[in-house]
């Protein structure tokens, strides 16, 4: 199944956190399948750009999500985190 990438606002507040995290997620997943070295996280509506992440800055990017996960005591993205880190 192909990944759908959100849209954001130029000024999405942050509650978009959890969009932003699951994507992120999504689409380390997804790239590591595919052996890539880049990810889009989101693109922000109507500016015809994409925020990205580099194969590079996944394992901090990840890190961050695993808190916010955890923070929120959703377990069950923590193990995938977890997994996809480990794969790194």
């Amino acid at each position: 199944m192909t990944r759908r990438i959100p849209i954001l606002s130029p000024n999405e507040d942050l509650n978009s956190k959890k969009t932003i995290y699951k994507s992120l997620v999504e689409g380390v997943s997804e790239a590591i399948k595919d052996d890539r070295d880049k990810i889009k996280i989101c693109e922000i509506k109507n500016q015809n750009m994409y925020v990205t992440v580099e194969k590079k800055d996944w394992k901090e990017s990840l890190d961050k999500a695993l808190e916010f996960y955890i923070y929120k005591e959703e377990y069950e993205e923590c193990s995938k985190i977890k997994d996809l880190i480990d794969k790194l």
